[in-house]
């Protein structure tokens, strides 16, 4: 009934599922695996997303494995396929965790390659981490033709997550000549976006906005951000807003298009309804059912994928060339 509605924040959320997702915005830890599953193919669900540093990926899952069974379960019937909450008005393939217990081992059978004889089995141990943890493990610096590029994944627009990339700006990422920032991954708070943005725009003060400046940025150099079909909500809007402010390249697939303000309902089961409630137009502009284009597409199938990620390596691509441009530009600029 609530998918006729074709709108997005609009579904009903188990009660772990929303049990986490407010640990998640409030920057507090729970009990994960770290895991991201989809049902890419009918019946058959691989391996979406992998927080860094997180169980499934220190258990050495990667992004495309199919998951066959859990603890000897085929995955369809075990108890610990948990809906993720997205909405089901929207295209696009449904999504799963594994829900995560105190001392809830999990022992899964992992195909890796489209040939089934390839089987393996892999042991999953929870632990209590969150998204900011993610995206602070997820800081690295890659050398790629001569160009030093700093990487940083924001699962979520979460309190905390600013001061992960001001640390990280300001810190191991200081040196490098350009940023790849990836934005993949479920929304946040909005304002948390604005903050994100305000790292290569300039934080504004009250005097300053009321004299219409900005503060200076902490990130000059070239900077490309990466998002894909399942980028939404708060995410869209610091897409939108990067693009149209002009900071930087938009690298990966269109966003998912779920731009709608929406209010929770407790159910008397312990689960929750979630409904969208008021639109949230960005720039005058509604967003919702539409998305955001990227400027350079990247076609990424998720089934046996690997563990290999095509929209980081088109990120790194397009950085380069930004960073040459911008030596080339600079060059011109020296007085004979």
């Amino acid at each position: 009934m609530l998918a006729e509605l074709e709108a997005s924040h609009t579904t009903i959320i188990d009660a772990a599922v929303f049990q986490g997702m407010a640990c998640e915005l409030s920057n507090r830890r729970c009990l994960t695996f770290g895991v991201l599953l989809e049902e890419s193919l009918p019946g058959r669900v691989f391996v979406r997303a992998l927080y860094e540093g997180g169980p499934g990926a220190r258990a050495g899952l990667r992004v495309g494995d199919r998951i066959v069974e859990v603890d000897g379960i085929p995955v369809a019937q075990s108890r610990f396929l948990l809906d993720a909450g997205y909405d089901p008005g929207l295209p696009g393939a449904p999504l799963f965790f594994l829900r995560a217990e105190a001392g809830g081992r999990l022992a899964l059978t992992v195909q890796p390659h489209p040939d089934g004889d390839t089987r393996q089995r892999l042991l999953l141990e929870p632990a209590s981490m969150n998204a900011v943890d993610a995206a602070r493990n997820s800081v690295a610096v890659l050398e790629q033709d001569g160009v030093s590029i700093g990487t940083l994944h924001i699962w979520f627009c979460s309190e905390g997550v600013t001061q992960v990339l001001r640390d990280a700006l300001q810190g191991p990422l200081a040196r490098c000549d350009a940023l790849v920032l990836d934005v993949r991954g479920r929304g946040g708070y909005a304002q948390v976006a604005t903050q994100i943005l305000d790292a290569f725009r300039g934080r504004q003060s009250f005097r300053q906005q009321l004299r219409g400046e900005r503060g200076a940025p902490l990130w000059t150099k070239p900077v490309v951000l990466l998002a894909d079909e399942r980028s939404r909500s708060a995410k869209e809007i610091l897409a939108y807003q990067f693009r149209a402010a002009g900071l930087g390249k938009l690298v990966g697939q269109r966003t998912e298009g779920a731009v709608l303000g929406a209010v929770f309902h407790a159910l008397p089961d312990g689960s929750y309804l979630e409904l969208a409630a008021v639109a949230v137009p960005v720039g005058g502009v509604s967003l919702e059912g539409v998305g955001v284009p990227p400027d350079h597409e990247v076609d990424f199938v998720v089934p046996y994928a690997r563990g290999a990620d095509p929209i980081l390596s088109k990120g790194c691509e397009v950085a380069v060339d930004e960073v040459r441009q911008a030596r080339r530009r600079a060059r011109g600029r020296r007085p004979v």
